[in-house]
């Protein structure tokens, strides 16, 4: 009877940790040991800038919501100040950093910070993350974290993201 326990408790612990809201899933095109570095050696103190995170794609067979998207990695000298949803309206997705202000009127905002991406979609929608320079910047951004939810289960993926941004003269 007591083996008879144990298993049944082993299938549900298994069952419990499939499901959970801290699980890595895997429906999200991206690896967070391969991506491209983007740059900009143009930043001020006390200036902010919005830096692009990689475009998600669900390579599942079945559709999910995307409910937050955020750097983990912050070096110091870096803050980020907010996140948004946009798109550009071409489905091109521009990699890098733009001061704010510059661009701003031309990228079209996503209300709310969640989206839907179809089975085996591309998503035209992507995240940006404002940054604040605080100090000399001493590392790069890394490590883009998605949290989507796909069925009744939520998930979290680390997508690979590296931004350096260094201080240097300001771009006119």
């Amino acid at each position: 009877m007591s083996r008879r326990l144990f298993a049944v408790s082993v299938v549900l612990s298994a069952a419990l940790l499939t499901s959970c809201s801290d699980g890595g899933g895997t429906a999200l095109e991206g690896d967070a040991k391969h991506s491209n570095l983007v740059g900009y050696e143009h930043t001020q103190i006390g200036k902010e800038y919005w830096v692009t995170m990689p475009q998600m794609e669900n390579t599942s067979g079945k559709p999910l919501t995307v409910l937050s998207g955020k750097i983990v990695h912050v070096p110091a000298g870096l803050r980020v100040t907010a996140y948004r949803v946009v798109s550009d309206g071409a489905g091109a997705h521009p990699y890098g950093v733009v001061p704010v202000g510059l661009r701003d009127d031309h990228a079209l905002y996503h209300k709310g910070s969640s989206f839907r991406i179809r089975a085996h979609t591309l998503s035209d929608l992507y995240y940006e993350a404002r940054i604040k320079v605080t100090g000399a910047v001493r590392g790069d951004l890394t490590t883009c974290r998605y949290t989507y939810r796909q069925g009744s289960a939520t998930y979290n993926q680390d997508i690979g993201c590296d931004t350096r941004i260094r201080l240097g003269q300001p771009v006119d």
